[in-house]
């Protein structure tokens, strides 16, 4: 039986997550693996009719993840199908050789979570392997081996409109090619991932989102009525928090290799925490009294813009 004591769940997102459980590799750390995809760095506001990415990641997940699979010594073999016959046929027989990694999927599709139709159009991803001929599930949600029939793999295999699928199925199966220490691999892919980052910070300010993001969420909420988006953006805020607190990580990982210099390492760590302190307020009074303020966001925007700001000087 495959190893499930390597599950890891429940304090980055759903894709490194999934990559994790998919090569069972354990000389990779969740957060630095997350942080080298260089999703947590920039935001992005959506306004779409189910509130599902009001303050979202501005790099796309779909494309992190393999950069990140190759920083860290690992060959990506990827197929894109349209059709969830074709992938699900695919999966049965490369999962016979290696796990395979799908998505992003719509979560919704996912029957065996719990009220799943609460996760319609968000992302997810999932690892599928075989063992003694047997089609098993692996999921960050608390899934560390679920047996599956093939009927139940073609209907998890949809994407309807999410965006970040742009209408296709992606699964991905990987090779380790670089067998250098777990040391060497952490320092490396901190290293070569250090100017995606900062690019991913500069340029969502750069083309309207970033800091502009949080401003223009604001305008597209004030208006409208609190119970439509309430549940969707307290989820938002949860997983910002995540992704500030993994910038404060990174800062300290990038300031042990040297990539900053001391004013600007103490900068950033100042500006984040004062983040994560709005942050908290901004997610008190929603859950709380049922409201939002102009001064939270005008003072989440305002940080956002220091902290580029400071990232366009390195």
């Amino acid at each position: 039986m495959t190893r499930t004591d390597t599950f890891f769940g429940n304090e980055v997102c759903c894709g490194s997550y999934a990559f994790i459980n998919t090569v069972q590799d354990e000389g990779i750390d969740s957060k630095i693996f997350e942080i080298t995809t260089t999703v947590p760095f920039g935001i992005c506001h959506r306004q779409e009719s189910d509130f599902s990415r009001l303050l979202t990641t501005y790099c796309d997940p779909n494309k992190g993840l393999g950069r990140a699979a190759e920083l860290w010594g690992y060959r990506q073999k990827k197929r894109i199908f349209r059709e969830s016959d074709e992938a699900a046929k695919y999966i049965v027989k490369e999962s016979r050789n290696y796990h395979c990694l799908a998505g992003p999927l719509d979560m919704g599709r996912l029957k065996y979570l719990v009220m799943p139709h609460l996760y319609a159009n968000m992302d997810h991803y999932i690892t599928i392997f075989q063992d003694n001929g047997n089609l098993y599930c692996m999921d960050s949600e608390g899934i560390p081996a679920r047996r599956i029939t093939k009927k139940e793999l073609k209907d998890w295999l949809f994407v309807g409109s999410l965006p970040e699928a742009e209408g296709n199925i992606h699964v991905r199966s990987f090779e380790r090619v670089d067998f250098c220490s777990d040391e060497i691999r952490r320092e490396g892919a901190v290293k070569n991932s250090f100017d995606a980052a900062i690019k991913n910070m500069v340029g969502s300010a750069e083309h309207g989102q970033g800091y502009h993001a949080v401003e223009n969420c604001w305008n597209y909420l004030k208006d409208m009525p609190v119970e439509r988006w309430k549940l969707s953006f307290l989820y938002d805020i949860s997983f910002l928090v995540q992704r500030k607190m993994l910038q404060q990580y990174w800062k300290e990982l990038a300031d042990s290799f040297c990539l900053l210099g001391r004013n600007a390492a103490q900068e950033i760590e100042d500006i984040v925490q004062k983040q994560l302190e709005v942050l908290g307020r901004i997610f008190h009074r929603l859950q709380s009294e049922g409201n939002i303020y102009w001064k939270h966001f005008h003072e989440l925007a305002k940080l956002e813009k220091q902290l580029v700001g400071i990232l366009q000087l390195l």
